[in-house]
């Protein structure tokens, strides 16, 4: 049989957040692979790593993260090769994702590059903004309440117009070195008092703290900020 490409939801820390499905094709798979970017960190590794199978050929691909367009395309077409590489073999690959592998992730596009010759398939995962919503035991929405799931890497004009909806729940991911941007949005929107940020979830150094107390230079790139509609 074809082998398999399986992007593997993690969620976002906790181990105990990936679903029977991860951890059943992850312990099947004969390869494992992760993103890991310049530094050589890789979170998705350090979750699964009590975990991982002894026999499992582990697949780390650099990605440049943050690095200008050229070299991450190219940095995504080189592990799109690398994988290609293992299916052309007859082995199945698991690629670790943090939170849910298609929600502005890295499988997306390793996806397109291999979906059209090989089998792709996703395992969704709890994505962020649910987990932060549990830890803090408040509602993301609740009957025609509206939610939206932003990036911080929006256009400025574009993420003011979507915060100056009072009615509507916003959760902002990966806002990292934007906090301080995103709290002056938040101010500018009258909406600074109610929301929150939740970094490095699941993990010994998760951190919970009013935005307005997070606005330091080096927050981690794993900072989501909940935003709740006013009454909420």
């Amino acid at each position: 049989m074809a082998a398999t490409l399986h992007g593997v939801g993690l969620g976002p820390g906790d181990p105990e957040l990936i679903t029977l499905k991860g951890w059943r094709v992850i312990s099947l798979s004969p390869v494992i692979a992760w993103p890991e970017g310049e530094s050589g960190q890789a979170r998705a590794r350090a979750i699964v790593d009590p975990f991982m199978p002894d026999d499992a050929i582990e697949l780390p691909l650099r990605i440049p993260f943050g690095a200008p367009a050229n070299e991450v395309e190219q940095a995504y077409a080189d592990a799109a090769t690398a994988i290609a590489g293992h299916l052309q073999q007859g082995r199945d690959v698991a690629f670790l994702c943090l939170g849910d592998p298609l929600l502005y992730g890295t499988f997306g596009k390793l996806a397109a590059h291999l979906g059209s010759e090989f089998n792709v398939r996703s395992v969704p995962g709890v994505n962020a903004a649910q987990a932060a919503a549990s830890r803090l035991m408040r509602r993301l929405a609740q009957g025609s309440e509206p939610f939206k799931l932003l990036p911080a890497t929006m256009d400025e004009d574009a993420l003011l117009a979507e915060c100056l909806n009072r009615q509507a729940m916003l959760a902002i991911l990966k806002a990292g070195h934007r906090l301080r941007h995103i709290a002056g949005i938040l101010q500018q929107a009258g909406r600074l008092a109610d929301a929150m940020v939740v970094q490095e979830l699941g993990t010994m150094q998760e951190r919970i703290v009013p935005l307005h107390e997070a606005v330091d230079a080096d927050a981690s790139y794993f900072s989501l900020v909940l935003v709740w509609p006013q009454g909420a």
